[in-house]
C-alpha cells in the first residue's frame, strides 16, 4: 500500500514531467501501473522504487511517466471530427493554399497513429485535387514505445475493428499473421516525434490543422489554458483545431471560438478568421441522420427486413407467424396489419399493436372457422382488454368474437358454440360441448380465480 507522502512525491513529479494531474482517488491506478515497473527492475515494492525515483534515476522517471500516460486510441474515432475535416476543413484548404500548395497538420498526443493515419487515409481520397501539393502531418507524443508501434502501423484484428470501414481495411492495410499493416504508402505520409505539450512549441514550426483530442481533460485549468495558448500562437488567421467531445474552449482560453452549430472544431478568435461554407458538412449529417432514423426505431443503422417494410406483400384474411408451419382459415377478412417479426395480412400494410387483429394464425397451431378447434404446440395469450373484429384461432384457447382475455397457462373454458381446446404437454383431446377443456396433469380450481367480467 503506497503511503501518502510518496503518493503526493510521485503525482507532483508526473505533473510536472506531463501536465498529468493524479487526484488522491487515484492512487490504486498509480499502483497497479507501477508495480510491474518495480517487477521488471527487480524491486521488492512500490517503497522501493519510489526511493528510487527520489535518487534522480531519470531513466526510471521515463518509465514511470510513460506508464501513467493513457494511450487510448482507434481509427476515426467519434466520426464527426473526420467528417469535419471532409466536408469542411480540406474544402477551404484547397480553395485558399492554392497557390502555395502546402498544407501542415499536427496531431498532438498521437498514441499509437489512428488518428494521424485516418487523416491520410482521408487525404489520399483527395489526391486528385492535392496533386503537387505538399502536405505534412506531424503526430507526437510522449512516449517512446507508444511512437514505435505508430512508426510501425501494425494493429490486432480488435484494433482495427475498432472505427475502420472494411472497405478502407481492405485498400490500405496488409495482413501481417496475426496482425493488420497499414500500407507504407499511408505511412511515408505521417512523421512522428517525441514530443511533451509542456515544452515549447514554437520548434514544431507552424499548422494549419491541429488535433489536439482527449488531452485537455488531464490538465488543470492554468495547463488547459496555456497549452491552448501556445498552440494558437502557431496557426494562421484560417487555421482550424480540433479538440475532444468531452472538451471545451470556454472559460478556459479566448484565443478560439466555436464554429457555428458545429462541436469539437474551433476556428482562431482573430479578425482574419474567415467564414467557412458548411452546407456540404450540414447535407452530410443530415442525410446520416436521415438514412440512421429511416433504419429502425431507435435510429439504428441497418435497414428493416423485408417483413416489417411498409407495402410488403400481404395475404388478405390470413397472417403468418415465424416458423408457423399450420395455416388457418378465419372468417372476415379485415385491415391488412404487418407486424414485427411476420408478414402483413390484409390488402394494405399499417402498424398496428400487438393482438388486435381480425384473424391470426399462431405459432404451432391449426385452426378452422370462427371459433374453431385445434391441436397446439405452445401457449399464447393476448393483452387483456383487447379485442377483434374478425376471430381467431389461438394456441390452447377457444376466443369468443369480440372479446378477449389472458388466462393462466393450462386453463380453458371451453364455452362458445364447438369450443375445444387442447392443452400443451397432453396427448389427449376433447370434444366439443359447454365445457371443453384438456388439462395438463393437475386439478386446476376455477373458483381461486373467479370468472372473467365478460363470462360473469
Amino acid at each position: 500500500m503506497m503511503k501518502p507522502d510518496d503518493f503526493e512525491f510521485v503525482s507532483r513529479l508526473i505533473k510536472s514531467k506531463s501536465g498529468l494531474v493524479l487526484s488522491q482517488d487515484k492512487t490504486y491506478l498509480l499502483e497497479s501501473r507501477l508495480m510491474p515497473i518495480a517487477r521488471k527492475r527487480g524491486l521488492k515494492d512500490l517503497t522501493e522504487l519510489i526511493g528510487t525515483l527520489r535518487g534522480g534515476d531519470r531513466n526510471l522517471v521515463e518509465e514511470v511517466v510513460d506508464a501513467m500516460t493513457t494511450n487510448e486510441s482507434f481509427f476515426f474515432r467519434d466520426t464527426k471530427p473526420f467528417d469535419q475535416f471532409r466536408h469542411v476543413v480540406l474544402p477551404h484548404m484547397i480553395k485558399t493554399r492554392a497557390s502555395k500548395k502546402h498544407l501542415r497538420i499536427w496531431c498532438a498526443a498521437a498514441s499509437s497513429g489512428q488518428e494521424p493515419y485516418s487523416l491520410a487515409m482521408i487525404l489520399d481520397e483527395f489526391k486528385s485535387q492535392l496533386a503537387g501539393w505538399r502536405i505534412d502531418i506531424v503526430g507526437t507524443d510522449i512516449s517512446r514505445e507508444i511512437l514505435t508501434k505508430a512508426r510501425a502501423g501494425l494493429y490486432s484484428q480488435f484494433e482495427v475493428q475498432r472505427g475502420l470501414p472494411i472497405g478502407l481495411l481492405v485498400k490500405y492495410f496488409q495482413k501481417k499473421e496475426d496482425q493488420w499493416q497499414i500500407s507504407a504508402d499511408i505511412r511515408s505520409k505521417v512523421q512522428y516525434k517525441e514530443f511533451n505539450l509542456l515544452e515549447d512549441f514554437r520548434p514544431l514550426g507552424q499548422f494549419d490543422v491541429v488535433y489536439c483530442r482527449n488531452v485537455l481533460i488531464y490538465f488543470d485549468q492554468p495547463t488547459k489554458s496555456d497549452v491552448l495558448s501556445r498552440v494558437s500562437a502557431l496557426m494562421p488567421d484560417d487555421g482550424f483545431l480540433f479538440l475532444g467531445g468531452a472538451e471545451t474552449v470556454l472559460g478556459i482560453s479566448d484565443k478560439f471560438k466555436p464554429l457555428a452549430r458545429q462541436r469539437g472544431i474551433y476556428q482562431l478568435n482573430r479578425p482574419g478568421a474567415p467564414e467557412v461554407d458548411l452546407t456540404a458538412l450540414e447535407k452530410a449529417q443530415a442525410g446520416a441522420a436521415s438514412a440512421a432514423g429511416a433504419a429502425a426505431p431507435g435510429g439504428l443503422a441497418f435497414q428493416k427486413p423485408k417483413h416489417m417494410q411498409t407495402g410488403a406483400a400481404t395475404t388478405t384474411g390470413t397472417t403468418a407467424r415465424p416458423a408457423v408451419g399450420t395455416t388457418g382459415t378465419t372468417g372476415t377478412a379485415g385491415t391488412a396489419t404487418t407486424r414485427p417479426a411476420g408478414s402483413g395480412f390484409g390488402t394494405t400494410s399499417t402498424q398496428r399493436p400487438l393482438g388486435t387483429t381480425p384473424s391470426t394464425t399462431r405459432p404451432g397451431t391449426t385452426g378452422t372457422g370462427s371459433t374453431g378447434s385445434g391441436t397446439t404446440g405452445s401457449a399464447f395469450s393476448r393483452p387483456s382488454g383487447s379485442t377483434g373484429t374478425g376471430s381467431t384461432t389461438r394456441p390452447g384457447t377457444t376466443d369468443t368474437t369480440g372479446s378477449t382475455y389472458r388466462r393462466p397457462l393450462g386453463t380453458g373454458t371451453g364455452a362458445g358454440a364447438g369450443g375445444t381446446t387442447q392443452r400443451p404437454g397432453t396427448g389427449s383431446s376433447n370434444t366439443s360441448g359447454s365445457s371443453g377443456t384438456t388439462r395438463p396433469s393437475t386439478t386446476f380450481d376455477r373458483s381461486r380465480f373467479g370468472k372473467p367480467d365478460d363470462k360473469k
